[in-house]
């Protein structure tokens, strides 16, 4: 299903980097969002993310979970209103019926009967059962990236970007590259975003084109960049 700030355009090129530099380490991914690199790395995976919701979905998904083809636009503002972590239908509806996959960004509504469209509840549902094989295997754990103490891992981190659009909570950029140095002496970092502190070199840039439009309906063309730290 869509998600802001989601990879899955590239997803096949950053997953092959990270394997290239992977050297048989276990994989961990601090910032699952929609799972698009995750669903194309091999090996022992563990997952996590600080939207509990969306982690209760994906175990949810895990446990024989369906996602529902059909939201009315009510049920859309209730969900908006009551934000039950513990409901995998909290994440389905605030991401995969949300415009752009923004959290409770507007309701996508459910697409016009008998006509194909990928921006409808029903495209979101099928994109997650169509992924479900993908990740049914990877350990998902509700919490914050500072939680970790990683040693020996690849670890591949897609936070959210900084002066972009905001998720479900604020976001510490400053912080956040701090603890990017720290891990990199004990661990393969590899980070995606559009620009990094002058410590941390590009070692991949990827074209690609968002989900936001412009006044012509033309999507946007961004530059996706990965960095390393040189320590």
């Amino acid at each position: 299903m869509r998600y802001l700030g989601g990879k899955y355009k590239i997803r096949k090129q950053v997953a092959s980097f990270l394997e290239t530099v992977r050297d048989g380490r276990d994989y961990l991914e601090p910032f699952v969002g929609g799972a698009w690199v995750l669903q194309e790395i091999s090996g022992i995976r563990t997952a996590s993310d600080n939207n509990k919701a969306l982690v209760t979905m994906y175990k949810a998904l895990q446990k024989g979970w369906i996602p529902p083809e059909y939201i009315s636009e009510d049920v859309y503002y209730k969900y908006r209103l009551s934000m039950n972590d513990n409901d995998p239908l909290t994440a389905f509806i605030g991401i995969g019926c949300s415009f752009a996959g923004k959290w409770f960004g507007g309701f996508i509504g459910n697409g016009e009967i008998g006509v194909k469209t990928h921006c409808s509840v029903k495209s979101s549902a099928l994109s997650l059962i169509r992924q479900l094989p993908l990740i049914k295997n990877v350990a998902f754990c509700a919490c914050s990236y500072s939680d970790y103490n990683p040693h020996g891992n690849l670890i591949y981190c897609d936070p959210p970007y900084e002066g972009t659009t905001e998720y479900k909570d604020k976001f510490d950029s400053l912080s956040f590259w701090n603890v990017m140095r720290k891990w990199s002496l004990d661990n393969t970092v590899v980070i995606s975003e559009l620009k990094a502190p002058p410590d941390f070199r590009c070692v991949l840039s990827i074209d690609s084109r968002t989900s936001i439009r412009n006044a012509s309906n033309i999507s946007e063309l961004t530059t996706e960049k990965l960095f390393m730290y040189n320590c």
